[in-house]
């Protein structure tokens, strides 16, 4: 599982979402015994909210409240840094070829689902499928439509072929990549997965009280 923090979770009532985590403990010894006198960490983050989720499934979350919390849980393939730069994610690499048609993507390997199965290919090529299936109710199909062919070239390799050059291909694939061992019979549009997902990290959903309170952990080894 890709890892942040100790612990988190999230609740909202109204116009309020709360962020709860765990900061990391103090070292034990004479420096902390000397500067007992400060603050400790606490072990909640708490951050507003204009409103309450609607559903979790990132290719579904439409609404900013949504989308904010379904980021916590899942993970792309690549995701801007804090220079807005595109970075790997769940892709270690990727190459592009001369003619900015092709992505090749390389992943990164020993990544769980919050289940301990394996994060591969199949679920890049899973998400793809129901990106651009008229049956899901996504907002973000347009993304995805200009990609002529996506397929499974080995367990860590995905590759995307687009009909012609598409600028915002690449950033793209920052959308949450979904589980195929556990969706791939389930409609996405009425799945209970929308209120209890499961993803690679860094946070994994733990409660979630409708109109009070949201609440995620963080992952464990």
């Amino acid at each position: 599982m890709m890892r942040k923090e100790k612990f988190l979770a999230i609740s909202m009532f109204l116009c309020t979402l709360f962020l709860f985590g765990c900061e990391k403990k103090a070292e034990e010894g004479p420096e902390r015994e000397a500067t007992s006198s400060q603050p400790a960490n606490g072990d909640a983050i708490v951050v507003a909210s204009i409103g309450e989720p609607k559903k979790l499934i990132p290719m579904l979350a439409s609404d900013s409240a949504s989308a904010e919390i379904a980021g916590l849980i899942f993970n792309g393939l690549v995701k801007y840094d804090k220079d807005i730069k595109i970075i790997g994610d769940l892709a270690e690499s990727w190459d592009i070829s001369p003619d900015n048609l092709v992505i090749t993507f390389h992943l990164r390997r020993g990544v769980k689902w919050q289940d301990g199965e394996e994060f591969t290919a199949e679920d890049c090529l899973f998400t793809y499928q129901k990106l651009i299936d008229p049956r899901v109710a996504t907002p973000y199909k347009g993304d995805f439509e200009r990609v002529e062919k996506a397929e499974v070239l080995g367990k860590y390799t995905f590759r995307v072929t687009y009909k012609e050059p598409f600028s915002p291909g690449l950033i793209s694939w920052g959308m949450g990549i979904l589980p195929r061992h556990l969706l791939e019979k389930e409609d996405l549009n009425t799945s209970r997965f929308n209120r209890s997902p499961l993803g690679t990290g860094p946070y994994k959903f733990k409660e979630w009280k409708t109109g009070e309170r949201l609440i995620l952990e963080v992952c464990e080894d």
